[in-house]
């Protein structure tokens, strides 16, 4: 009798325990959904549980969002998991002092000590420190490599047989684009030549790639964090976890090791010669501060390691994403960007160097890309921890600290409450009009009272398109953490597709609406190897 007794008052003070250790949670569950949003915890709980995967996260998301009131905020212990879709949201979170930091569920990612997972002040402290590595000058000064990298790639598509054809390989594409980008990276962070255009001996590209795929699982698992329980849980996936991580740290390591004897040799030559100083690179920016007494070694090889994967990732998968747009909108999309490219570059179609002035006078290539990026999201959801307790925007609701924010940029972009009722459709023609809008609100100082009747006899459609908040389009992200390496990306993208459209003609009989989405960290496509290109040489080139 006196232990039921005692079990009794022990459960009892458990459950108040954690009932206190709640209440700012269901507090927030109250505040943006009321009795509903209390009443469907269980059904939330049982939708996470049997979708805790990449292969069908994503998929589950956009098919049973619709269907709850948002933003949306689920129970998971003693912390509320907060999910945003809209663009006011996303502004507040990304605008946020309190939500600057990742969260718990990345630390599964395998490169997780660079800036790219760095916390409060040491992240504002090592973004200061690598910010001139981006500046304007050094990202235009890299154009020489784009150009040299971006010849190669066109030549591998030219006279390998895979990668021309009526029947070329998505994944054979991909793995060709992701080792020239790959290249680029290692030439323009760490000042190294790899050849991987030409051949991939080592598997480089395909083990980052596999990583991410793995760190994509560990983070809606997180329990596989520890070491113990993925030993025990998945002793085949943590062997070719390390594995990979072994290899891809033994790569970046030796280079930074051999280009840090090299920069001391030549640094004491300069110092004896008293060379002025010339412009510094990413690696070479981390030797001066390792110089200087405010980064080790170790530290210089994570943020190599960090900028490399991100660089090589986001830019290679977003020119994937390009073309794939590309090809199944084999007409006059395709007609006008060789059209436009045409008329901007040397004799109509010499695409051997292409500058940033040529660049800027792509405006339907700009309008190109972003749609890509607008439909077909990168990285189509981003995760932040809450530091302490803030307001949400425009709400009464109170985030409690702890709180995991999920920003679904994916869904958002496909959203016709924000880009109108062919949201889900590949249109160029959105970006073009805005721009022309933006214009013509820049030369229009006095608003008239016909354009005001106007506009309420348009319908939600063009609405839509003229009144679209500035965060409903986050190709690199965008507030306090936006991309270090923003125009570095558009520029590599951008230089390479010119090249690729300017020499060949891409089709394809697969369908947008039938691509399968899996959440790898970064976009892919459970039905890849059913994608297969027309790839065919310009006749004109």
């Amino acid at each position: 009798m006196h232990l039921y007794v005692a079990l009794w008052v022990c459960g009892t003070l458990l459950a108040l325990l954690l009932g206190w250790q709640q209440r700012k949670c269901w507090r927030l569950i109250w505040q943006l959904n009321g009795w509903r949003g209390v009443a469907q915890q269980p059904v939330l709980w049982f939708l996470l549980c049997i979708n805790l995967h990449p292969n069908s996260i994503l998929d589950k998301v956009t098919r049973l969002r619709v269907l709850f009131q948002r933003p949306l905020a689920i129970l998971i212990g003693t912390r509320a998991l907060l999910y945003i879709d809209d663009p006011a949201g996303m502004e507040c979170i990304l605008n946020a002092p309190e939500c600057l930091d990742k969260t718990f569920m990345q630390e599964g990612f395998f490169a997780r000590r660079g800036l790219l997972h760095a916390r409060g002040q040491k992240w504002k402290l090592r973004r200061k420190q690598l910010n001139p590595a981006f500046n304007h000058n050094i990202v235009i000064s890299f154009f020489d490599v784009f150009n040299m990298v971006g010849n190669q790639l066109v030549e591998q598509f030219a006279t390998q047989s895979h990668l021309h054809g009526t029947a070329v390989k998505f994944k054979d594409a991909e793995d060709m684009l992701s080792r020239a980008v790959l290249e680029v990276s290692c030439l323009t962070i760490m000042g190294t030549p790899t050849n991987f255009t030409q051949a991939d001996d080592a598997h480089i590209a395909t083990t980052y790639k596999r990583l991410l795929e793995i760190s994509a699982i560990k983070i809606v698992k997180p329990w596989l964090q520890i070491d113990l329980l993925h030993r025990l849980l998945a002793p085949q996936l943590y062997a070719e976890a390390e594995a990979c991580n072994q290899l891809l740290v033994d790569f970046v390591a030796q280079i930074v090791q051999r280009k840090h004897r090299n920069w001391q040799l030549r640094n004491a030559i300069d110092d004896e010669e008293d060379v002025p100083w010339q412009r510094r690179i990413f690696i070479e920016q981390m030797f001066q501060l390792a110089a200087n007494g405010e980064l080790t070694l170790q530290d210089i090889e994570d943020e190599a390691q960090s900028m490399v994967l991100v660089s090589f990732e986001t830019v290679s998968n977003s020119i994937m994403i390009a073309l794939l747009c590309l090809a199944t909108h084999k007409g006059d999309c395709q007609r006008r960007l060789r059209a436009e490219i045409a008329s901007v570059l040397p004799h109509g179609n010499d695409a051997s160097y292409v500058g940033v002035e040529q660049l800027q006078q792509l405006r339907y290539l700009d309008a190109f890309v972003n749609e890509a990026l607008r439909l077909l999201a990168t990285v189509p959801m981003n995760l932040r921890h809450v530091s302490r307790d803030f307001q949400l925007a425009g709400r009464e609701a109170i985030v409690p600290q702890n709180t995991i924010v999920v920003m679904d940029t994916f869904n958002m972009q496909r959203d016709a409450a924000w880009w109108g009722d062919r949201a889900k459709q590949f249109d160029p023609q959105r970006f073009l009009l805005q721009q022309q809008q933006q214009q013509q609100l820049d030369h229009d100082q006095e608003p008239e009272q016909e354009k005001h009747q106007e506009e309420q006899q348009q319908s939600g459609t063009e609405r839509a398109k003229q009144r679209r908040h500035s965060y409903s389009f986050l190709p690199f992200s965008k507030g306090l953490r936006t991309c270090i390496g923003r125009r570095y990306s558009f520029f590599i993208m951008k230089v390479f597709l010119v090249k690729l459209i300017a020499n060949f003609e891409f089709g394809s009989d697969h369908q947008l609406e039938q691509l399968q989405f899996v959440e790898g960290i970064s976009l892919k496509f459970r039905n890849a190897d059913e994608i297969l290109f027309q790839i065919q040489p310009h006749k004109s080139s």
